[in-house]
């Protein structure tokens, strides 16, 4: 069996290796006995992937049940050889049964009977049931019963009756000693879910149809499905916590005389197998990876209006993404695990483009003659042929998966109650929450105590919600919010919203700055920006030094109404950032893999001029993550179109006087200036002359309204 096995996954890690395909396991620990695993079942390869996966993952061997349809030809041979039976087989509990016991191998069995190609799932009457033309009603029960009689076999086994063994099945070989009475015999629920699901032609398919013509056929609705889930979807299969057998014969093993009334046999197996199927198919359900289509599909059909903005159904989207992660137990998609604001950060957010793109070629979304987007839900409920649905109506079929979880869609109900303006509000307020959490949190990673809205490493939010016009300015390398906290200030004096986010690793310890890389002071970056885009009509955004390095990043790569860049480098006085550190870091990283110290891990930097707000020395590490913001700057400044202002100190003793040249050379910025001013210091923003800094980024902002 274990040589069939590795041949057989020999096979379908190629067909993986080939085809792209991503699958991936999750959830709990399988225990170390027996186990009858039960799964929904949605695609035909399920059948080959599972036990694959079994072995693949946790060294297991285990056979399945398949539909005897299969059993035809190569690919029937070929099931065979990998112990798959059929469910016609007549001995097949038997067979279950005796591998279960002698711990041979564990089974994977689909109590649904079939492909539920639709996902129709409803909780009828205490019991799980599925809706289609091949089967209406509640799923089978069979691997329940299957599970009980073998526990029931172990605990019989106990006491040595070898004539009695055979009661559940006489075609059975085992007595006693073939069964080892330390094991348990346990059910684990496995959760199978792709995502995303796109119907469309694919290169096999189109050779498949050029040889064989079945265009339109049950086969090739499968082949476009399946096909491309393999090539192109990402496939969770996680497995639930394992399910005592025993709290569901408690009653009946308290007697060792009732282990052999048949009656009392038959009599318990009735009475508990729909109990255990209901409790292990919730566990199934329950734990299938909830992704953005299902959070797509359910905000579009709890929104209150048929016309979709699709801003207003972005900001929903997130703000139903972020209510899901307060629910306990449920399994997130990667995606919806992380902050999900570059949703309505980014125009061209993939995920939302693909389940708008879907929506309209089904034709649930159409745009009427201004070009606004309609929503038709008739056709969303429009009920089509069961072989045919993943294909006309895949949105159906993702809405069916998740319309079922009660409390969800409760949720999604619930916020689409709120205007769009009363969601920007309310997605504003959690983004200002997530980043005073992410300094919170590493604050008391180096302090004893809390910090305060005063601190230095404190986010500073001004806002006041009759401005339309905000800002979004960072600090910059080793200093903190504080050092912009005059320039705050005096903006919002003059009517302007401003946000100055903490880079992480800021303000809080010198230690801190090893733990974070360039990308996490970029999404810092990208967060406040976010934040600040909900509420007000014209955003801004700048930085100062490093900071002002982000903000061209951003503009890059965003649409914003206006750049400002203050003493930001392109080049340094200190060479060692460009050409020396990376070398150095390189060799600390050998070092470090042998367990000994690099020849410099930290740099003094004592002589600040701002010793109040900057850190005293920095790791050598960070100032690594520096140089690769400079370098990535230095190769997408060009894509910088929006408005600008470069300010810089013509003597700047740390940023070259040039640097803002190159800047103001390489953006694409047709309005573009460069405000060259008499400083000797780097710190222009807290010197005796920031007076005309600020005029000059007031009138800049004021003029581009």
């Amino acid at each position: 069996m274990r040589l069939t096995l590795k041949f057989s996954s020999f096979l379908i890690y190629l067909i993986r290796k080939f085809s792209g395909a991503n699958i991936t396991v999750s959830g709990e620990n399988i225990p170390d006995s027996p186990v009858l695993f039960v799964a929904n079942h949605f695609t035909r390869f399920e059948t080959f992937v599972v036990p694959h996966m079994l072995y693949e993952t946790y060294g297991r061997t285990s056979r399945s049940l398949a539909d005897d349809g299969v059993f035809v030809g190569l690919l029937g041979k070929y099931m065979r050889w990998v112990g798959t039976i059929s469910n016609k087989n007549k001995a097949r509990d038997c067979i279950i049964i005796e591998d279960l016991l002698k711990g041979r191998s564990d089974w994977v069995i689909y109590p649904e009977g079939y492909m539920v190609k639709n996902k129709k799932i409803t909780f009828d009457k205490g019991e799980f049931c599925t809706h289609s033309p091949e089967y209406e009603g509640p799923v089978h029960t069979g691997a329940a019963v299957m599970a009980l009689k073998a526990r029931m076999a172990q605990y019989r086994a106990k006491y040595h009756r070898k004539d009695e063994l055979k009661r559940f099945c006489s075609s059975m070989g085992v007595d006693s000693t073939g069964i080892d009475n330390t094991l348990e015999v346990k059910m684990v629920p496995i959760s199978i879910t792709y995502y995303p699901i796109r119907p469309g032609k694919n290169r096999f398919l189109t050779w498949i149809d050029s040889k064989v013509h079945q265009r339109n056929t049950r086969l090739f609705e499968e082949l476009e499905i399946e096909v491309n889930l393999l090539m192109d979807a990402h496939m969770n299969i996680r497995f639930g916590k394992a399910i005592s057998l025993d709290g569901y014969l408690k009653e009946f093993m308290a007697d060792e005389k009732t282990l052999y009334d048949k009656q009392k046999i038959n009599e318990t197996i009735d009475k508990k197998r729909k109990t255990l199927t209901n409790d292990t198919m919730k566990r199934v359900y329950s734990q299938m990876q909830i992704h953005f289509d299902h959070i797509f599909i359910l905000s579009l059909v709890t929104m209150p209006t048929v016309k979709v903005c699709p801003s207003y159904l972005k900001t929903l989207i997130y703000k139903n993404g972020r209510s899901l992660r307060n629910f306990e137990d449920y399994n997130l998609h990667e995606e919806l695990q992380k902050e999900l604001f570059k949703l309505i950060l980014d125009e061209n957010y993939e995920p939302f483009v693909s389940a708008i793109e879907l929506a309209t070629k089904q034709h649930i979304l159409y745009q009427d003659s201004d070009g606004e987007y309609l929503f038709d839900r008739s056709l969303l409920e429009k009920a089509y042929p069961f072989h045919k649905v993943r294909v006309k109506n895949t949105l159906q079929v993702i809405l069916n998966e998740i319309k079922w979880q009660k409390p969800i869609v409760k949720m999604a109900k619930e916020n689409s109650l709120y205007s769009e303006k009363e969601l920007r509000e309310d997605n504003f307020e959690h983004l200002k929450k997530s980043d005073w959490g992410y300094y919170e949190t590493e604050y008391r990673l180096y302090h004893e105590d809390t910090p305060a809205k005063e601190d230095k490493g404190a986010p500073i939010v001004l806002y006041d919600d009759k401005n339309e016009t905000g800002l979004v300015f960072s600090h910059g390398y080793m200093a903190a919010p504080k050092e912009i906290r005059t320039l705050a200030e005096y903006l919002f004096a003059k009517g302007i919203n401003v946000y100055v986010p903490r880079l992480r690793g800021h303000g809080t310890d010198p230690q801190a700055l090893k733990n974070v890389s360039a990308k996490d002071w970029e999404t810092d970056f990208e967060r406040a920006f976010t934040a600040m885009r909900q509420v007000c009509t014209k955003v801004f955004i700048g930085g100062f030094s490093t900071g002002g390095l982000l903000a061209l990043l951003h503009a890059a790569q965003y649409k914003v109404d206006g750049v400002i860049v203050i003493n930001s480098a392109l080049k340094l006085h200190d060479l060692r950032v460009s050409y020396v550190v990376p070398t150095l870091q390189l060799f600390n990283e050998m070092v470090g893999y042998l367990h000994a110290k690099g020849i410099m891990e930290w740099i003094d930097n004592s002589h600040t001029e701002q010793p109040a707000v900057n850190y005293h020395r920095h790791p050598l590490s960070s100032v690594a993550q520096l140089e690769k913001v400079m370098s990535k700057v230095e190769l997408i400044v060009k894509n910088v179109t929006a408005p600008i202002l470069i300010i810089q100190g013509d003597n700047d003793p740390t940023v070259k006087a040039e640097s803002a040249q190159l800047i103001y050379n390489n953006v694409g910025s047709k309005d573009k200036k460069l405000l060259l001013l008499p400083r000797n210091r780097h710190s222009i923003l807290a010197d005796k002359g920031h007076d005309e800094v600020f005029a000059s980024i007031e009138r800049f902002i004021q003029n581009h309204l």
